[in-house]
């Protein structure tokens, strides 16, 4: 078996990265679960329904470009010259016990290759960069199938998360609000991501807004703002809507460990009545999202996983 290759990826290898993983789609259907149609037949968005920007060339050529305009990390590993996987990589440096971390966000292998040491290879070479950039830890949020892989490599789950969902509503807030739809990430401010971390704080605040060239999502709302309570303390939050179900949202808060996480919810929720949506799902580590359930009547969507391999420094 030949040898794997694993580089940087550059934007010229946005089409083969889309192959990777258009190869694990059997049959291709209108609005993704429609009737079959040939791949050439679809639209763009059709095309995302099946798995996101990666489903085609020209998605994935957008979201490359601002992926490593960001400064993230794309590898690809390539067999006698092909590209066969990628891992897709955020530099967290969030406050112990979240980083400094390298989170991986994504690894796909082309179906042809799975088994072959290529998702091996990709993480071996993450592990190195996570070395070199002084990151303690790989994180990452496999889904169910991948975890016994994950294990078998040295991750372990490590942070249990619930999704609750609270309603929209109009209440009178205290301190001040501004938009900042355009801000760069607050790091280095002690802040922490207090809700929303489904991967982690850095790849929440990026992926907040809808950048891909799909008019079905640019219609969609979204806000991020700026709080600072009576007291002068300073969080951000922010909301977005979900695609598929878009009277809903999700809701994100970056604030310090400490600070109160009530009336930044009460923000959230006051904010999504604003932007005309029913509801914010509040993904929240336990017990405080427990006890912020029962004092509000939330209704529980769900539980997440995230894991993590610690680092050595040899």
């Amino acid at each position: 078996m030949s040898q794997v290759r694993v580089r940087p990826a550059a934007p010229a290898d946005a089409a083969a990265i889309a192959a990777v993983h258009c190869s694990h789609v059997e049959t291709w259907r209108r609005g993704g679960k429609g009737e079959p149609a040939a791949y050439a037949e679809l639209s763009l968005y059709d095309r995302w329904l099946h798995g996101g920007p990666w489903m085609s060339a020209e998605m994935y050529a957008s979201y490359l470009r601002r992926w490593l305009r960001a400064g993230h990390v794309v590898l690809v590993a390539q067999r006698e010259g092909a590209v066969v996987g990628e891992a897709e990589l955020v530099e967290n440096r969030e406050p112990n016990p979240y980083g400094p971390a390298l989170h991986l966000s994504l690894l796909f292998v082309h179906a042809a290759c799975q088994g072959q040491g290529v998702g091996r290879a990709l993480l071996k070479a993450a592990e190195e960069l996570a070395r070199e950039r002084g990151c303690m830890a790989l994180t990452t949020q496999p889904e169910q199938p991948a975890r016994p892989f994950y294990s078998r490599v040295g991750f372990a789950s490590w942070l249990r998360l619930r999704e609750w969902q609270a309603r929209a509503r109009e209440i009178p807030l205290a301190g001040r609000l501004a938009p900042v739809p355009a801000a760069l990430y607050p790091e280095g401010r002690g802040l922490v991501l207090r809700s929303g971390r489904y991967q982690c704080a850095r790849h929440a605040w990026h992926e907040l807004l809808f950048y891909l060239p799909l008019p079905e999502h640019t219609r969609l709302p979204w806000g991020r703002w700026r709080v600072e309570s009576p007291a002068g303390e300073v969080a951000w939050v922010g909301l977005r809507a979900q695609p598929l179900e878009p009277s809903q949202c999700d809701g994100y808060v970056w604030a310090l460990p400490q600070a109160d996480l009530a009336p930044l919810v009460d923000v959230l929720q006051v904010q999504a009545a604003r932007l005309g949506f029913n509801h914010v799902d509040l993904l929240l580590e336990e017990p405080e999202g427990k006890t912020m359930a029962a004092e509000r009547g939330l209704e529980c969507q769900g539980e997440l996983v995230l894991w993590r391999k610690t680092i050595s420094e040899q």
